[in-house]
């Protein structure tokens, strides 16, 4: 029997984001296994940049709940995420779970391939800020395949299920959770992550910031990326930089170990930390 995962970002007890993550389980026509997780219930601390999860026998070494959630998800057939729009921006306990995925490579060859779908529900319009492109960091680096990412707009709790529209594609994304092929760009987002993100460089050249991609804009001010490039979210980009370039910085931490002290211990002094 396949497991679901539901991952709900949201402190709203039956809020959109929950409301959206269950009807999309309740339509997979398949007998299934589901599990939800509610993040903001969950203990997820600051990384700490110990490296530690680097070796390939650990785990995080931090005391919380990040295993725990690690786990359910590489367990899981399929992740259903509901995250709504904050300030410009996701939920901030979406941000903290991909901050500890340092040791991200470790997982994808428990997840790539399988699928995912982001739904979002937002309040107001043309506030959705930078919430895609951060979305869609977390299955990309674990190599899932992003059969959707879905705004809805709605902004009191069952606001969503207002619109029948809403219940109804809800209900075409659970049947083809596990039928759908990978969800296909806009023209005016990155053919290989789907940011919706460009940063503007000389030249009327342009870059993803999400994926490193390089390419122009054309009359029309459209974005134009040339095909066949590798972004930093290939799974070959990813173990090069994580299990490659930070494992090194790791190393010539310790080489340096002395020297970096010696710089810090200037500052040592200057104690002026406040709290509450």
């Amino acid at each position: 029997m396949r497991k679901v995962l539901g991952l709900v970002v949201s402190n709203r007890k039956l809020g959109n984001s929950e409301l959206l993550v269950k009807e999309i389980m309740l339509n997979i026509p398949e007998d299934c296994q589901f599990e939800l997780i509610r993040l903001p219930d969950m203990k997820i601390e600051s990384c700490i940049a110990c490296y530690k999860c680097l070796e390939y026998d650990n785990g995080c070494v931090k005391q919380d709940d990040f295993n725990f959630v690690m786990e359910k998800i590489t367990q899981a057939d399929a992740l259903i995420i509901g995250v709504p729009v904050y300030l410009l921006g996701p939920q901030g306990c979406y941000k903290m779970l991909c901050d500890r995925l340092v040791a991200g490579f470790k997982y994808h060859p428990y997840t790539a391939g399988k699928p995912c779908i982001i739904v979002v529900p937002y309040g107001t319009r043309r506030w959705e800020g930078y919430t895609r492109a951060a979305l869609l960091v977390m299955p990309h680096l674990l190599q899932m395949k992003i059969v959707d990412y879905w705004p809805v707009f709605a902004t009191l709790p069952g606001e969503s299920f207002i619109n029948e529209a809403n219940r109804e594609y809800a209900r075409n994304l659970g049947k083809r959770v596990f039928q759908s092929g990978p969800f296909v760009p806009g023209p005016w987002e990155c053919p290989y992550c789907g940011s919706d993100l460009f940063r503007l460089l000389p030249g009327n050249k342009i870059e993803c910031p999400m994926c490193g991609i390089a390419g122009d804009l054309q009359s029309g001010r459209q974005p134009n990326f040339a095909p066949d490039q590798e972004c930093r979210l290939s799974e070959h980009q990813i173990l090069e930089h994580f299990d490659g370039w930070v494992r090194e910085m790791k190393t010539k931490f310790f080489e340096k170990k002395d020297q970096l002290k010696t710089v810090q211990k200037g500052y040592k002094e200057f104690d002026w930390w406040i709290k509450p």
